[in-house]
């Protein structure tokens, strides 16, 4: 099954590069959620995806295609398919112009024996933030209470973020399986397995401090033992007075898998909102 998700990918991602965009649309959900460093908030639907694929359509062209240490993780009729991306423009002899270094994660959801992505998130390694960024945002007039499923997974995560806020990540680490895997906007590959997300968080203990987090929109998508969970957060530091001093802007993908009952983390994608490449 791993090759079949696998072989699906590197298809689309070859019609991709060649200017022709349909692939991904063909082996997308009808309920996919995409995000890419160009977007304040995510596409959600496969209508609004062919849109922005229409607008891309012929302008997306280059020669070297480089996935780099795949991983393909299947619980059922759910998979996490993780990987490094290399893309390169070359000359007519083969030299490199210039290449675009990418963090992507897809979760495919096999619906009516069919497999299809669910869930794309995109991200250039390491990026930051732009120095400003209009971000729509739906304000509500009261705390946010979430229901169900999405109301389990959020309870989790936002006690873990709370303790990271705080200049605490280890919560984090014991939402998280052993063999998690795990990008942010500093990593320079995909970071695999607790042992590893552990010394990163250990270079970060004490360093992390947030005045406020938003968490915007969060959404859960589920199949059998898997979950994705998405949301945009905001995380201010405000000064003494409480007037703001500055404040990022982040989509987060959580994708959680039950493990004897309890919800794990298997793998997180943290980019910024709009980030640029360093």
């Amino acid at each position: 099954m791993e090759e079949v998700i696998l072989s699906m990918e590197k298809g689309a991602m070859e019609r991709w590069r060649q200017g022709d965009p349909w692939g991904f649309a063909e082996i997308s959900a009808e309920d996919l959620i995409y995000v890419d460093p160009g977007r304040t908030k995510p596409l959600v639907g496969l209508k609004d995806y062919k849109a922005f694929l229409q607008q891309v359509e012929g302008k997306v062209l280059y020669q070297g295609s480089e996935f780099i240490d795949p991983r393909v993780v299947v619980a059922g009729d759910a998979a996490l398919l993780t990987y490094n991306y290399r893309s390169s423009v070359l000359d007519e002899d083969g030299a490199v112009l210039g290449q675009t270094p990418w963090n992507v994660t897809e979760v495919y959801f096999r619906r009516e024996g069919e497999w299809k992505i669910v869930h794309s998130h995109f991200s250039y390694i390491q990026h930051k933030v732009p120095a400003s960024a209009e971000i729509p945002v739906l304000v509500h007039s009261s705390p946010q209470e979430y229901e169900g499923m999405l109301g389990e997974v959020m309870a989790l995560e936002s006690a873990a973020m709370e303790r990271y806020d705080n200049g605490d990540p280890w919560g984090f680490t014991e939402l998280s399986t052993e063999d998690v895997t795990y990008f942010d906007t500093v990593t320079e590959r995909r970071v695999n397995g607790l042992e590893e997300l552990k010394a990163l968080y250990k270079e970060r203990e004490g360093n992390v401090s947030c005045s406020v987090m938003d968490f915007i929109d969060p959404q859960i998508q589920v199949c059998g033992e898997m979950a994705v969970l998405f949301y945009r957060f905001l995380s201010t530091q405000l000064n003494p007075d409480n007037s703001v001093s500055h404040r990022k802007p982040w989509n987060c993908t959580e994708v959680f898998r039950r493990v004897d009952g309890t919800w794990k983390i298997i793998h997180t994608h943290w980019s910024n909102i709009l980030g640029e490449r360093v």
